[in-house]
């Protein structure tokens, strides 16, 4: 999926609710399906629309032509499951992540992209099963600080450029991904190399903004 495409979650519960505002937070569109939409959903800049999303026509109205990605996040297993397989059908390009509740979910990979475990992983984890791989939140640090491991896409404005002239104040590069090599305030960000990163959370839109590569043709 592409960084700036847009996202649909079934469901408005906790994890509906925190997985949907954290996209909505760095700038995505995001609608969110549900029988009784949460409040603080609502409240929120999250499309909220009222249905349910196992209903082709209720799905078939959030999915727009930049959709990249149903997200079925609701408590219910068998319900995720179906609303994943309506989703490819309607589009089997779309990317698919379905929220189950035990392990006995793995079987359930015939039929959707992945598969997400809230009870044995943070909202963190269900942030990175719909964001794909270009982008991946390790740790929200606790207070304001966010550490993600980042690709730079090809032809991105940070492409090529010294870290120290390119990234906003409040932002350090830690590392190329995986740790091995140390990066410098005047190291040169490389095309196509992912790289872990701190930032405030206040700047976490500007770096993906600095990382984000050209649009597929």
């Amino acid at each position: 999926m592409t960084e700036t495409g847009h996202i649909v979650i079934a469901g408005s519960g906790r994890v509906g609710h925190r997985v949907a505002q954290h996209f909505a937070d760095r700038g995505r569109a995001v609608t969110v399906i549900d029988p009784e939409p949460d409040e603080a959903v609502e409240e929120n800049d999250i499309e909220v629309l009222e249905g349910d999303a196992t209903k082709p026509s209720v799905l078939e109205s959030a999915i727009t032509d930049h959709t990249d990605v149903v997200g079925a996040l609701t408590d219910k297993e068998d319900t995720n499951l179906v609303v994943c397989m309506a989703a490819k059908r309607y589009d089997p390009d779309i990317r698919t992540v379905a929220r189950t509740e035990d392990r006995a979910g793995d079987e359930y990979e015939a039929y959707v992209d992945k598969i997400y475990f809230p009870e044995r992983a943070s909202i963190r984890a269900g942030v990175n099963a719909l964001a794909g791989s270009d982008v991946r939140t390790i740790e929200e640090v606790t207070g304001q600080l966010e550490v993600l491991d980042i690709r730079v896409g090809y032809g991105a404005p940070a492409a090529g450029e010294v870290v120290a002239d390119t990234l906003p104040e409040g932002t350090v590069v830690i590392a190329e991904s995986g740790g091995h090599v140390a990066v410098q305030h005047s190291t040169k960000l490389v095309e196509g190399r992912r790289y872990l990163v701190a930032a405030d959370r206040d700047v976490v839109g500007e770096v993906l903004e600095q990382f984000r590569g050209e649009e597929p043709v």
